[in-house]
């Protein structure tokens, strides 16, 4: 049998994407992200923006290494 908590809305909270912050902090464009790291540049400007409603992990993979950064510090989790 399945539990009704389930049915019910529950704010979970959001995943946010903070690369603009870590762009601009180590002065990277768009531009130079994507030709460099190989991602679409509309990609890395939805990421930007937070406007995607998923990451690929080996995208992410080449985010960290070409910025030099640690997955926590692109993507945050916010409790609502």
């Amino acid at each position: 049998m399945l539990d009704r908590e389930l049915f019910e809305y529950k704010n979970y909270g959001t995943i946010q994407i903070d690369l603009d912050r870590i762009m601009k902090e180590k002065e990277v464009t768009t531009y130079e992200l994507s030709s460099k790291a190989n991602i679409r540049f509309q990609t890395i400007q939805n990421l930007r923006k937070n406007s995607c409603s998923r990451i690929d992990f080996e995208v992410l993979a080449k985010i960290c290494y070409m910025l030099n950064c640690k997955v926590e510090d692109v993507i945050k989790y916010v409790i609502d």
